[in-house]
């Protein structure tokens, strides 16, 4: 029996491209590599910071496959909220590991690092590579500007306690009771607006990006029901354990390297949880999907805005590793620059190669700037 005929008895990788089954033999093969190491050998953490990151990184792609997959067999509702839901997942497990060993200046980082990128490199790059293929690209204005506005809501939600601290004189390093108990609150009050944002996304799907759209060619490999909902468990609970490894490699890379926990968070962190994702936006925007690409991007910035940012706040109440919404002064004005640029992008219903150009470059001064500052 050849190794072809051999895979394609296989429920999982039988279904898969040839392409795509060597991607998910490879994060396995990582996967695997990266616990050994770190667990059995106790190797260099620095490999093991390296390897436990593209192990994640495939993972996040099993995830988004899986995911794809189940969204196809039960339709655009519940597809909406499984993508809803699982779109930051891995990027949501590594810093539950890392608020939980205490590392809470890298879960802040990462929370505006995912908005900044996903903003200004992901809808840049996407915008770019867009462009290049197809010159101006069009979308649907109105729906465009009305998920701009509910970006901008969200993100001066977000930062209203950071606000609060730097108008009474606490700055970033004010982290007092007052400060926490109001990001609490703050943070219970934006997760009942993704609900809210939800409810109404699946009850008007025309008003959502890409929402009256066909999906077509998103459908995942063609996996029944059940080996779909093993592939997504079996992933998530790797990603669980390999975010465990990651996280307890942090320090020793950031020594290796001379980094700031600061840099790692807001820029490698959400890369590593996050590139599968950004990936696909790029992807979309080459096949000339520019809604659907911007769809990802905002999608996934509002995701981190309104649940994943609030939900690690009342995680860490609840596991004695109290975070508040205190962020930088750099973080702030970024992440309002990423808002601003994006929306009015947004808001004129058409995009070009140099937009593009030009967001990427903001997203790498915004690096270098966050490089610097230890």
């Amino acid at each position: 029996m050849t190794p072809a005929t051999a895979s394609r008895g296989l429920p999982i990788v039988g279904r898969m491209t040839p392409v795509a089954r060597i991607a998910l033999l490879a994060t396995l093969g990582l996967s695997a590599l990266a616990v050994v190491l770190d667990l059995v050998l106790h190797a260099d953490k620095t490999a093991v910071f390296v390897l436990s990151a593209a192990g994640i990184l495939g993972l996040a792609w099993v995830v988004g496959l899986a995911t794809e997959r189940l969204g196809a067999m039960s339709g655009p509702q519940v597809g909406g909220i499984l993508n809803a839901t699982f779109g930051n997942i891995a990027e949501l497990i590594i810093a539950f590991f890392a608020l939980q060993a205490g590392l809470v200046e890298v879960v802040k980082a990462s929370i505006t690092g995912s908005i900044i990128g996903n903003l200004l490199l992901v809808l840049g790059v996407s915008v770019l590579v867009g462009g290049l293929r197809h010159g101006t690209q069009v979308f649907d204005q109105r729906i465009a500007g009305s998920n701009a506005a509910l970006l901008v809501l969200a993100a001066i939600g977000l930062f209203v306690p950071a606000v609060f601290a730097f108008s009474t004189g606490g700055g970033a390093g004010a982290s007092g009771g007052s400060i926490t108990e109001e990001s609490v609150l703050v943070s219970v009050l934006l997760i009942v607006g993704y609900g809210i944002s939800l409810v109404f996304q699946f009850t008007n799907p025309n008003r959502t990006l890409g929402g009256h759209e066909p999906a077509e060619g998103h459908a995942g490999p063609a996996w029944t029901r059940t080996t779909t909902i093993v592939v997504l468990l079996a992933a998530a609970g790797l990603l669980a354990l390999l975010s465990e490894t990651l996280v307890s490699a942090i320090e020793p890379f950031i020594d290796t390297f001379g980094l700031s926990a600061f840099f790692v968070g807001v820029v490698l962190i959400p890369t590593i949880g996050n590139l599968a994702e950004h990936l696909v936006a790029v992807q979309l925007a080459w096949k000339d999907k520019m809604e659907f690409a911007m769809a990802v991007s905002f999608g996934s910035s509002l995701q981190v805005a309104l649940f994943v940012g609030p939900v690690l706040v009342i995680l860490g109440v609840l596991i004695g590793q109290p975070m508040d919404l205190v962020f930088h002064p750099l973080e702030v004005a970024a992440v309002a620059a990423a808002v601003g640029i994006s929306a009015l992008i947004a808001f004129d219903g058409e995009s070009n190669w140099l937009e593009g150009a030009l967001l990427t470059i903001v997203y790498v001064i915004l690096a270098v700037s966050f490089f610097e500052l230890v």
